[in-house]
């Protein structure tokens, strides 16, 4: 398992690298401001490598709030050729984030994009159950292609 407090620090497009103090009271505001809170991790294996970005993404309408932070990592391990073992650890990196988010900002719900599909074409499909069952069971919404822009979009073309 990949703990992503040891990991980078977080980076907002267009700005430099942030620390875990400055990202948590950035996150913090846009929390107060109304902003929900959306987490979501997306993959990329080449060779042995393996690209994990992980996105936290405010959003409001209402108050005109629409950005987004990321860590992004190399993981040398071939372990995540294997679809199953690479999905299970995008999961775990977004539920470790929003993990923190709740710890600096308990009961803030937040919604966690899997970039997993229900239709045959996605040979994620036969994980719907499990994931579906560890994300609810950690208390947060959880949102599948073709809704879950935070993994499938943002995070996804971090990763290249």
């Amino acid at each position: 398992m990949i703990l992503l407090d040891n990991k980078p620090n977080w980076i907002s497009p267009g700005e430099d690298q942030l620390t875990a103090d400055t990202f948590m009271n950035e996150a913090k505001s846009l929390i107060r401001r109304g902003s929900k809170v959306y987490v979501g991790t997306d993959s990329m294996v080449r060779g042995n490598n393996c690209i994990f970005v992980t996105v936290v993404a405010f959003h409001d309408n209402e108050s005109k709030i629409a950005k987004y932070y990321y860590k992004k990592f190399k993981v040398v391990n071939s372990e995540y050729k294997n679809l199953k073992n690479k999905i299970n650890e995008e999961v775990n990196l977004s539920v470790q984030a929003a993990q923190k988010i709740n710890e600096f900002s308990p009961n803030t719900p937040i919604e966690l994009h899997v970039d997993i599909g229900r239709t045959k074409e996605n040979k994620t499909r036969v994980m719907m159950s499990s994931v579906s069952g560890w994300v609810t069971g950690m208390g947060y919404d959880l949102k599948i292609k073709p809704d879950s822009w935070a993994s499938s979009s943002i995070a996804d073309n971090h990763t290249k």
